[in-house]
């Protein structure tokens, strides 16, 4: 479950705006590079990053799945399609083929090296790509990200939307665990009719908390005037800046390297 992690890091003491330049940074040298060696050097900095922010291994399962599912499909899809590409000039050396007979359309699918080389390629681009951005929502309480969007200049629907989201993502996952667990606990074998129950149950929980939601925001006169105040302002700081400077270094070794 994505969500905010309250914890006293060294990532979590940082301005948003520095671990923002960091996740593009990241992203902008996995999609420019198609070295082994850059692409799992922006791995391990991202896992580096990831251990900095003392972020518990239970609240990584499920970034962990997303991650095995992009290797697995990443590999499998270009395995089998990188080198029948109609772009694709090079050599083909096949290995297997997934199917026994030729099928019209489709063919044998063959899994041959280069794809499986270019899947390695594209699975260790997508960890990198994925990896660095996620490090924001764990590390960055909602109200420090409202303070930055408005800094930014964001409309105040826009800034509403993108925090409401954040928040109810999480809060949706977590009413359908807590049904789900009681109808664990009334009967050991559940059907396919408990699972219609369940999506039934969750639709209209998350209606009601979406009508708290908007009474709360009439309540507090949203939208009323355009010019909000806050308790709290974020500053750009010292450590701020050596991050980010850290940050464009990582990007500038790897255009380096692939030039």
């Amino acid at each position: 479950m994505i969500e905010y992690i309250n914890s006293n890091s060294p990532l979590h003491r940082l301005d948003p705006r520095s671990k923002i330049i960091f996740a593009l940074c990241i992203m902008a040298a996995a999609l420019l590079t198609s070295s082994y060696i850059m692409l799992a050097f922006l791995i391990i900095i991202s896992a580096i990053i990831w251990v900095m922010a003392n972020i518990p291994l239970q609240k990584f399962k499920p970034v962990f799945l997303v991650l095995l599912l992009f290797v697995v499909m990443g590999m499998l899809t270009q395995a089998v399609f990188y080198t029948d590409r109609p772009d694709y000039t090079g050599t083909k050396t096949i290995l297997f083929n997934i199917l026994p007979y030729n099928v019209p359309v489709i063919g044998s699918l063959p899994v041959t090296v280069e794809g499986l080389k270019y899947g390695m390629v594209f699975s260790m681009r997508m960890i990198a790509v994925v990896l660095a951005p996620l490090i924001i929502p764990f590390t960055t309480h909602p109200s420090d990200m409202i303070l930055v969007l408005r800094d930014m200049r964001f409309p105040e629907w826009m800034i509403l939307m993108m925090t409401m989201s954040i928040r109810f993502i999480p809060l949706t996952f977590q009413n359908f665990h807590t049904i789900r667990n009681a109808q664990k606990l009334r009967k050991i074998k559940t059907s396919y009719q408990d699972m219609v129950l369940l999506m039934e149950t969750l639709l209209i929980t998350s209606l009601k908390t979406s009508k708290q939601m908007a009474l709360s925001l009439e309540t507090k006169a949203f939208g009323y005037s355009s010019m909000r105040t806050s308790f709290k302002t974020i500053k750009f700081g010292k450590n701020d800046v050596i991050f980010s400077a850290f940050s464009l270094t990582v990007l500038g070794i790897v255009v380096i390297n692939t030039v």
